[in-house]
């Protein structure tokens, strides 16, 4: 890829600091192929989510629902956990919550689309899971799109949400008030080449569309021109029972058999993924388009091009390309449901496939709708805007075309066609401003280094919550013993770290000029001195809480204590692993990753007692025979489904089962880290092998 200034900015931003980015640019620009540059090129590790499950399959990610566990509708935003009543909406399973904690870069595809709560809850989830209180939990994020595209869903949910936003877009999050993102635009346009279309485009898109150029524009309407001269044309429209009746007609007006392909569907894939038809009809004669770029490298065919049916038949089609006239046999092609997880022993988040969908890539295409062009491209089409309903719908069909000569109008366009919200005007010029201050790098730099100090200090997060956790001890607190600890650790965490803690932050670290370099007057001296006094307060801590568990607690304790435990203590252990480095002479992204390994290795307690500190071991086992079996069945599946065997299942989780040898789905479930949906993965068939195994075992004793 050729990269430019902009490029090179925005790849600069994210090598150097925290920033969040947005990057945005017309239709045409180029921002999904940069995208796919920098999954390959930016040494961090990188989750990407989009706000559907279109857009998140075109982006090689997930959906942000499924990745964050967010629920559909309103989400109210608060400031911080210690404000957050419901605890549970921001955990999550072991396994999640590592990949999470070592995610650094989060790229979020059609930005346009996600709504400002939608973020705001994205941050208090990261800061939970990380045990930080930097904005994102020190995550940095990517956000990719073009505003004046198409808007998130949120009319129903406004009632609510416009007592706490003053728009529903990304951009108006009550983080980015605090915690500013900066934007990069790109420019040049590689869809269109005619100047006078793309200034018409550009107006449009800004909302200062005149009657010139609108009465350039309508010179494209002409309704004199006969059906047979459109017949190469794509229809786009704003409705989807337009867009269906059309196809339909069309489809029923040929003569011949109609084809049925279904698509073969594998593992997991959702059906509001589907990136085509699970089941594509077809006659001869049937005008269609190519859904996917041609996976093969021989660029034969792209997403957007268009073709004829020549030949149909139960296992072959063939086409007859609309713009060179050239044969084409089309081939299925294969979509993956793409799933992160963390490589424990590399410490990488690695993705996988979790399930396919092989289909003909291609769908009936005398009509779309202007929602299912976005990001395709058009040399001959028909655009139907009368009835634009949101922002940005006239301009995303517009945009969809190479040139005017190929764009035929059913209508002319006029100027309430063209919808532009005031308040994405007003954040883009102020964006394009702030981008432009040369100083803009440096000082993030600088402003990122402070950040990680003061985070290292930041013991808010573990205060919120110890309190958890103190008050689900109140059931044990008649316990002499138990009370004692309790009140050690509040005395302890409250009064020798927290409160001296934010003393020195307030006193040393806020009163420093953010724009110079960290070592100043006598700061780099107090910063040791803090150190020093901090770090054996952390151990000193840890010890004291391990020990809780060794004391006579209430069996009947709360659910999530030992959630809660584990994250206490692993966030604990992320304090105590960069206090015991000098965090003067390493950089900021050492800082972060040995706070990182330090949560990842942490090991998770769910037992009361002594011979609960730690999960099961291999030397523990009665049976270490059907740990075999659990093995051969991981490895038998690994290589089944092509990916690597800790993805199936962790070794301690192997182990676990293996201990506690689940008879059915529901004991299966109730082993930690395993839960409903992964004992409904493994199935009947997984627990057969442990009920086999005892019974094979019974019978010859």
């Amino acid at each position: 890829m050729n990269l430019n200034v902009i490029h090179r900015r925005v790849i600069d931003f994210l090598t150097k600091t925290d920033k969040p980015v947005f990057l945005t640019g017309k239709a045409g620009t180029g921002k999904t192929t940069f995208l796919h540059y920098l999954k390959t090129t930016i040494a961090k590790n990188i989750a990407i989510v989009a706000p559907t499950a279109i857009a998140a399959l075109n982006a090689g990610g997930v959906t942000i629902n499924s990745l964050f566990q967010i629920p559909f509708g309103p989400l109210i935003p608060r400031k911080d956990l210690g404000d957050f009543k419901d605890h549970k909406a921001v955990r999550m399973a072991p396994d999640k919550a590592k990949m999470l904690i070592s995610l650094q870069l989060l790229i979020i595809d059609e930005i346009s689309m996600v709504r400002a709560d939608v973020i705001d809850r994205i941050d208090l989830i990261l800061r939970s899971i990380k045990g930080s209180d930097r904005p994102f939990g020190g995550v940095q994020l990517l956000m990719i799109g073009d505003l004046y595209q198409l808007p998130p869903v949120y009319q129903n949910d406004w009632p609510i949400l416009k007592q706490y936003y003053t728009s529903p877009y990304f951009f108006s999050s009550w983080i980015f008030a605090s915690f500013p993102l900066v934007s990069f635009e790109l420019t040049e346009v590689f869809r269109q080449a005619d100047p006078t279309f793309i200034n018409i485009l550009n107006s449009i898109r800004d909302g200062n569309v005149d009657e010139s150029l609108l009465s350039v524009l309508n010179r494209q309407f002409k309704p004199g021109m006969a059906a047979a001269e459109l017949t190469d044309y794509i229809t786009l429209s704003t409705h989807n029972r337009s867009v269906g009746e059309i196809n339909e007609t069309r489809l029923r007006d040929l003569e011949g058999e109609i084809m049925v392909y279904k698509a073969i569907i594998a593992g997991d894939f959702p059906k509001d993924a589907y990136p085509a038809e699970p089941e594509l009809r077809l006659k001869v004669g049937a005008q269609i388009i190519f859904i996917k770029n041609d996976s093969s490298g021989k660029k034969q065919y792209y997403n957007g091009r268009t073709a004829c049916v020549l030949k149909a038949t139960h296992d072959s089609i063939q086409v007859r390309f609309l713009d060179d006239d050239s044969i084409f046999d089309v081939m299925p092609e294969t979509w993956e449901h793409t799933k992160y997880a963390l490589n424990e022993l590399e410490g990488k988040i690695a993705s996988s496939s979790n399930g396919s969908f092989t289909q003909y890539p291609i769908k009936l295409a005398w009509a779309i709708t202007i929602h299912k062009s976005q990001g395709l491209t058009f040399d001959k089409a028909v655009i139907d805007v009368e009835a634009a309903f949101a922002h940005g719908q006239t301009y995303v069909a517009l945009s969809r075309c190479r040139n005017l000569e190929g764009l035929i109008l059913k209508a002319p366009v006029k100027a309430e066609n063209v919808m532009t919200d005031a308040r994405i005007t007003s954040f883009m010029r102020q964006s394009r401003m702030q981008s432009e201050e040369a100083d803009l790098l440096s000082h993030a730099m600088l402003e990122q280094e402070y950040k990680l100090i003061a985070d290292i200090f930041d013991f808010k997060n573990i205060g919120i919550e110890w309190n958890l956790l103190k008050s689900m001890l109140q059931s044990s607190v008649n316990e002499v013993s138990v009370a004692t600890r309790v009140n050690e650790i509040e005395q302890l965490l409250v009064d020798q770290v927290r409160k001296v803690a934010d003393k020195f932050l307030r006193r040393e670290l806020n009163n420093l000029d953010y724009q110079l370099p960290l070592a100043q007057g006598n700061f780099t001296l107090r910063l040791k001195q803090a150190v020093t006094y901090f770090k054996p307060k952390v151990e000193l801590l840890l010890d004291m809480v391990k020990e809780i568990l060794t004391l006579p607690i209430e069996e009947g304790l709360d659910p999530e204590f030992f959630e809660i435990y584990n994250q206490f203590v692993m966030h604990l252990k992320g304090k105590l692993a960069v206090l015991q480095i000098d965090p003067v002479q390493v950089d900021s992204q050492k800082l972060s990753s040995v706070s990182m390994e330090a949560a990842i290795n942490y090991v998770p307690v769910y037992q009361v007692g002594k011979k609960g500190m730690n999960e099961p071991k291999i030397s523990d086992l009665v049976n270490p025979l059907l740990l075999d079996e659990i093995f051969a069945w991981r490895t038998k599946n690994s290589e089944k489904r092509g990916v690597a065997d800790y993805l199936i299942l962790s070794e301690q989780l192997c182990i676990a089962i293996a201990a506690k040898s689940p008879k059915s789905l529901g004991e299966l479930a109730q082993i930690k880290g395993i839960g409903v949906g992964k004992a409904k993965e493994l199935g009947d068939e997984f627990v057969k092998i442990i009920r086999q195994f005892y019974g094979e075992r019974d019978l010859f004793g």
